[in-house]
C-alpha cells in the first residue's frame, strides 16, 4: 500500500539507515566524483569509494542539492539545479587535481552523462563511471510519474514514504543506506523527466565510459545499460551486468565484483595521464 504525506510531515521526517552522507579522500589523480541517487546519500556508493580510495585515488562525493537535509528542501529542485551544483564542484576539482572522473549513481548517472556530453563543462574529463543508470525507471514508477507529470502545477506537494532504504538483494546492506524515508514527488517527476532528455544526447559523450548495472534491478531496468552501450558516442566502452545485484549495486551481494570492475578502470586511465585528456 502506498502511504503519502504532506509538507507538514515531511518537515519532520527522519533518515533511513547511518552512517556518513558524504565521503573524501586525498589521493592522486584523476579525482574520483561521486554522485549519488535521489533521496539518497554518498553511503549508496560508500563500499566502492572505500576501494577507490584504498587504491589511492582521490574522492570527492559531496551531497547533491536538497540532500541530507530534509525532503522538504529537495521538493524545491530540479535536475538543472543538481547539474549545476556538480559544475561547479567540477571547477574546483579540476582547478586542484587537473583531471577527474566522474561516477555517478541512477539520479547521479544522470547528472553525470549531462555534464560529460556537454562542450563547455569543465576541462580534465578522464572517464566517466555509470551505476544503476536511471535513462528508463521501471514500468510501475515510470507510469505513476508520467500520470503525474500530466497535473503540471497543479501537482500537490506530496511525499511519498519508502518501504526500505534501497532496492537490494543483500538486505543486510540496508542498515549502512542513508536515504530520506519518503520520496518528494514534485522532484521525483523531474528525474522521470530527465530521462528522455539525457537519452537525447548520450551520443555527445565520448570519454571512455564503464558501465555497470544490477540484473535484478527493480528501480531502472538492467536493459538500460545494453541501450546505453549501444547509443553512446565513446569508441571506449565496457558494460557489465552483475547477476545477483539489484539497484544500489556498490552496496549489494557482488559489492566487491564492482569495486575490481571500477578500480581496473581507474587503474587504466591512471596509466594512460602521460598522454593528453580532454584538452
Amino acid at each position: 500500500m502506498l502511504v503519502f504525506s504532506g509538507p507538514a510531515g515531511a518537515a519532520h521526517s527522519t533518515l533511513l539507515g547511518r552512517g556518513p552522507t558524504e565521503f573524501f579522500a586525498p589521493g592522486a589523480a584523476p579525482c574520483v566524483v561521486g554522485l549519488h541517487g535521489f533521496s539518497g546519500t554518498a553511503a549508496e556508493l560508500r563500499p566502492l569509494l572505500d576501494r577507490i580510495a584504498a587504491a589511492g585515488f582521490a574522492v570527492d562525493a559531496a551531497l547533491l542539492a536538497g540532500h541530507g537535509t530534509n525532503p522538504t528542501d529537495l521538493q524545491k529542485l530540479g535536475f538543472d539545479d543538481w547539474v549545476a551544483g556538480v559544475r561547479d564542484r567540477l571547477r574546483q576539482i579540476a582547478n586542484r587535481r587537473g583531471t577527474f572522473v566522474l561516477l555517478g549513481f541512477s539520479l547521479g548517472s544522470l547528472v553525470a552523462m549531462q555534464i560529460a556530453s556537454e562542450t563547455d563543462r569543465p576541462k580534465g574529463l578522464a572517464g566517466l563511471v555509470v551505476l544503476g543508470n536511471a535513462l528508463t525507471l521501471g514500468p510501475f514508477t515510470r507510469q505513476g510519474l508520467a500520470a503525474l507529470s500530466r497535473l503540471g502545477s497543479r501537482m500537490p506537494d506530496l511525499y511519498l514514504f519508502k518501504t526500505q532504504s534501497g532496492d537490494v538483494c543483500d538486505r543486510s546492506a540496508l542498515a549502512s543506506i542513508v536515504t530520506y524515508d519518503r520520496h518528494p514527488l514534485r522532484a521525483a517527476i523531474k528525474t522521470y523527466l530527465a530521462g528522455p532528455r539525457v537519452r537525447g544526447i548520450v551520443g555527445r559523450i565520448t570519454c571512455p565510459t564503464l558501465i555497470l548495472h544490477g540484473r535484478r534491478d527493480r528501480t531502472c531496468p538492467w536493459q538500460n545499460a545494453v541501450w546505453l552501450a549501444d547509443h553512446i558516442g565513446s569508441k571506449d566502452v565496457s558494460v557489465r551486468i552483475f547477476e545477483r545485484s539489484g539497484h544500489v549495486l556498490a552496496n549489494d551481494f557482488e559489492r566487491d565484483d564492482v569495486a575490481v570492475e571500477v578500480c581496473a578502470f581507474l587503474g587504466r586511465l591512471r596509466r594512460a595521464q602521460s598522454e593528453p585528456v580532454d584538452p
